[in-house]
Order: structure tokens, then C-alpha cells, then sequence
């Protein structure tokens, strides 16, 4: 069994003193999903991955769910005897014409000759090999910009190494290396899509979500709680989930007579229990799935007001994203199909018929200062709160807040 994994990194590479770091954790991360399949070695820019049992292609699908990878190929690692490049370079593009010999096909060899002791120069070496394969196999043509079939030599001091393809990674930092956030995490598209954004900037999460019991039924906690589920298949770490009832909120602001303001009041109270959990949860920032003028609550001026709710810096990935723009990542991550089913959330609840779009803070805490029992209900639905540890998908209830481990730099 010479059959090993490549594992490529792009802007890690380019890390200076802390490369290691970064790179150790990306190893880390990818143990945490393989343990049982492979040992993980690094050298240099690139993480092997030798196998402790047999393997297929479907088994590495769990590679194109951790950030950090820029792409990855299943290699056969071989000496360094010319002959034998030639044997396992043909055995390749047969496997990529699939035992079809009569197939016209266009094909190019690549070498990089990261061992410059070896004797012959790359350009040499495709040459020969090429030759070597048309001789064999002559119903093939030579294409070097765009061929069917790229066969890949990388000769290196430890070998050399032979592959016909490079599968994308999702790129990105390894999560754990980024400090930590909470999300904000509603049952729409934009949300979810934010939270594997800061995933991918290296960043370790928890998630806060609203409902409105009964107004909202068991299919929308279903629904987030299948959405948080997909958002645990990209991190290492536990995903925690905290679902607060909002409702005792909502019907206070909603019998309002100024009734305008109720989103704002809403959001602003939504951005208070989102920041006492991350308190007690030991997060450092807040994240949003805002898009600037998106809805009403996303003017700068709501936005201005909404923030002055909380002391912490809040993170809005998609801030300047179009809502197509969102829908092709959210479609990316596996997050769509989930995110357009027809339940209702907390947000989409008693929205007034006519919402402010310019609130200003002055008057919204006017409003406030009427209204002293929002600061004890914020509590009280705190510690209603359902709360969810989810691994790799595995949805697990738990009775208490959990500190956020991770977030190295």
C-alpha cells in the first residue's frame, strides 16, 4: 500500500513565524476527522497522509470541510529510478482513460523538480516520460494548456511522488487559530453563511438563536438545529447552541404604540442576550449575518443604533455581499437546501407593517427607559435557554453554558 495523500496549503504558506503553528493545527484538524484512517506528518508546506488501511476517494470527502486545505491528491510514492517514473506515470493516465485505450484524449506531464540533485532537468524529464506513454499508448494527443489528462511527477529528497489530479480544498485558515465568536444564528440563508465565513478565517464558535414559541413550532428548532448540524461538519471543535425564547420580548415591544420601532428594540435586545451569553461562554466578538441595506433593520443608521446595545466589537462578514453573492457560498457549504425551508424564525415574527429605517438612539432609549422589566426578561429567557453540543453533526442536549475552547491567536 504506497497509495499516500498530499495535503496543500496556499496563504498559510506564506506565514512567517507562526507558520508552524498554523500548520501543526491544520494537522491537528485533520486528525481529528482521520484518526483512524491515517498518521499525519508535515513537511514543509504540505501535510502527508499515510494510511493506516485501505481507502477510496469517497473517504476523503472530509477534506473539502476543513479550512486551511488549498487542495489535496492521492499519490504513489515511489524511488527516485527514472524507469520506474516512466511504469507508474503510464499506469496513471490508464487509470484515467479508464481502460480505454482507443480514446483520443489529450494529455501533458508536469514535473517539479523540488530535488535538484536528481540529474535530468523538468522539461527533460516530461519530455521523456511523455514519449514514453505516446509510445504505449498512441491514440493520445499532447496538449500542454488545457489536456484531459495532467499526470503530476514531484520529485523531492524523500522521493518522488506521481498523481493525475488536484481536488480544491476549501482554503481559508485552520480553525482553532483565530480567537472566538458567538453567531448570531437565525434559520435564513445569510447567518449560517457568516458563521462558515468566520470558520474559515480561522475563528472558533458558538451560535445564539431566537424563537418565538408558538408562533414558531418545532419544525423551525428542527430546521436550525439541522443548520447548526452542517455548521459542526467544518469545525474540529463543538458546536454549541443556545436557543432562547424571545417571545415575552417580542409581545412587549409589539404592543407598542409606537409600534415602528419594534424591530430596532428587538434587534437591540437580541444583541444584549446574544453578548451575555458570549460572557458566559467566553467568546470575544459577535458576528451577524447583516448585508447593508438588506431590510430595514440594515440601514447604517438602524445599524449604528442596534450596535450602541453592546460593548463588544461585532463582526458582519457579508456587510458588503449581494444576496445572490450569499446564496452561491450558502449553496458551496451544503447550507441552502436547509436554509429555504418554509418555517418561520423569531425574525420574521411581528414585524410591523411599517419599520423605521432611521431610528435614532436617542429616542429608541427614551423607549427603553419606559420599558425597566426588558432587562429582567432578558435573564429570565437566558435561563430558558435549550442549549446543544453538536460534533461532526452528532446533536447532543446539555444542561449548561460551555466555554469556548480554541482560538490560539
Amino acid at each position: 500500500m504506497n497509495n499516500i495523500v498530499i495535503v496543500r496549503v496556499d496563504e498559510i504558506g506564506l506565514k512567517s513565524g507562526n507558520k508552524m503553528l498554523f500548520m501543526k493545527q491544520l494537522k491537528n484538524n485533520i486528525e481529528s476527522k482521520f484518526k483512524d484512517l491515517f498518521s499525519c506528518k508535515i513537511l514543509g508546506n504540505r501535510i502527508y497522509l499515510f494510511p493506516k488501511k485501505t481507502f477510496n476517494n469517497r473517504d476523503l470527502d472530509n477534506l473539502g470541510k476543513i479550512f486551511g486545505i488549498s487542495s489535496y491528491s492521492v499519490a504513489k510514492k515511489i524511488d527516485k529510478d527514472f524507469e520506474k517514473m516512466e511504469e507508474e506515470a503510464y499506469k496513471l493516465v490508464i487509470e484515467a482513460l479508464n481502460n480505454d485505450f482507443d480514446s483520443c484524449k489529450s494529455f501533458r506531464v508536469s514535473v517539479n523538480r523540488a530535488d535538484k540533485s536528481f540529474p535530468m532537468i523538468s522539461p527533460e524529464i516530461a519530455a521523456r516520460i511523455g514519449e514514453y506513454v505516446l509510445s504505449n499508448i498512441p491514440s493520445l494527443t499532447v496538449d500542454l494548456t488545457q489536456p484531459d489528462i495532467n499526470i503530476e511527477i514531484d520529485i523531492r529528497p524523500e522521493g518522488v511522488y506521481l498523481f493525475k489530479e488536484r481536488v480544491r480544498g476549501p482554503s481559508g485558515l485552520p480553525v482553532g487559530v483565530s480567537s472566538t465568536g458567538t453567531v448570531l444564528l437565525s434559520g435564513g440563508i445569510d447567518s449560517p453563511v457568516a458563521a462558515l465565513l468566520m470558520l474559515r478565517r480561522g475563528m472558533v464558535i458558538n451560535g445564539v438563536n431566537f424563537y418565538s414559541p408558538p408562533f414558531t413550532g418545532p419544525k423551525s428548532l428542527d430546521k436550525i438545529i439541522k443548520i447548526s448540524s452542517i455548521i459542526s461538519e467544518y469545525t474540529p471543535f463543538p458546536f454549541h447552541l443556545y436557543v432562547v425564547p424571545l417571545t415575552k420580548i417580542q409581545m412587549l415591544f409589539k404592543d407598542l404604540e409606537e409600534n415602528q420601532f419594534s424591530v430596532v428594540l428587538q434587534r437591540r435586545s437580541m444583541m444584549r442576550i446574544a453578548d451575555k451569553i458570549s460572557n458566559l461562554t467566553g467568546t470575544k466578538v459577535l458576528i451577524t449575518g447583516e448585508s447593508l441595506g438588506q431590510v430595514a433593520s440594515q440601514t447604517v443608521e438602524n445599524i449604528l443604533t442596534i450596535s450602541e446595545s453592546t460593548q463588544k466589537v461585532i463582526f458582519r462578514p457579508l456587510i458588503g455581499s449581494t444576496k445572490n453573492e450569499t446564496i452561491e457560498i450558502s449553496k458551496k457549504f451544503g447550507l441552502y437546501e436547509t436554509s429555504i425551508l418554509p418555517y418561520e424564525d423569531s425574525c420574521s415574527v411581528f414585524v410591523p407593517q411599517n419599520p423605521a429605517t432611521k431610528a435614532q438612539l436617542r429616542k429608541i432609549k427614551q423607549i427603553e427607559s419606559y420599558l425597566p422589566e426588558v432587562s429582567v426578561l432578558e435573564d429570565e429567557v437566558i435561563n430558558e435557554s435549550k442549549k446543544y453540543e453538536i460534533r461532526d453533526g452528532k446533536i447532543e442536549e446539555i444542561d449548561v453554558f460551555k466555554m469556548v475552547k480554541g482560538g490560539i491567536l
